[in-house]
């Protein structure tokens, strides 16, 4: 059983450490990244830690503003993760940036289904946010796939848009309307 819960400041440090844990294995072994990182660089810097906590603290009317949503399991351990921050550009206040990730023991569980089930709901509600917007790697199929069966428009593939450990990455941009 999972609950999806937001995110406080007294869950913070277990929320770091999560994160730290499943930027580790970004690119582990010859995985599948899921962020345009090296294994090597896929640390949880303190601008990263302050970028979150900043982002916390700010209403969603504000540039700068994050909310992040944790999936905890029976055992009261964090195994995914949702944010939606926002765009930071003048007049696209009606757009959300999504970010999320699943521990990589408790994949295939339908944990990114469900988070991403959560967020759509709260971004309907909340008529404020228009768009969610997101990028994934192109060749990362599992979370592309998921963004598409959760109706998930693609819009671009920027090709060639990182090079990581001598290997070359395309970039897809997709965005779903909650509008509707």
């Amino acid at each position: 059983m999972i609950s999806i819960k937001e995110l406080n400041k007294d869950k913070l440090e277990d929320f770091f450490q999560y994160l730290t844990i499943h930027l580790s294995e970004n690119g582990l072994n010859g995985k599948t990244l899921f962020q345009p990182l090296s294994n090597q660089q896929s640390t949880l810097s303190n601008e990263w830690k302050l970028k979150f906590e900043e982002g916390m603290n700010k209403e969603c009317d504000e540039i700068g503003w994050r909310k992040i949503w944790i999936a905890i399991n029976k055992e009261n351990k964090i195994v995914g993760h949702i944010d939606i921050r926002s765009n930071n550009q003048l007049n696209a206040e009606h757009r959300a940036l999504l970010g999320m990730g699943v521990d990589s023991n408790f994949r295939s569980l339908k944990i990114g289904h469900k988070l991403l089930e959560f967020i759509i709901e709260y971004c309907r509600r909340n008529h404020k946010i228009s768009w969610i917007d997101l990028e994934v790697l192109t060749n990362n199929i599992p979370a592309k796939s998921l963004y598409e069966k959760m109706n998930f428009e693609q819009l671009s593939v920027t090709k060639d848009m990182f090079r990581i450990d001598n290997i070359s990455y395309d970039y897809t941009s997709m965005t779903l309307n909650v509008e509707n």
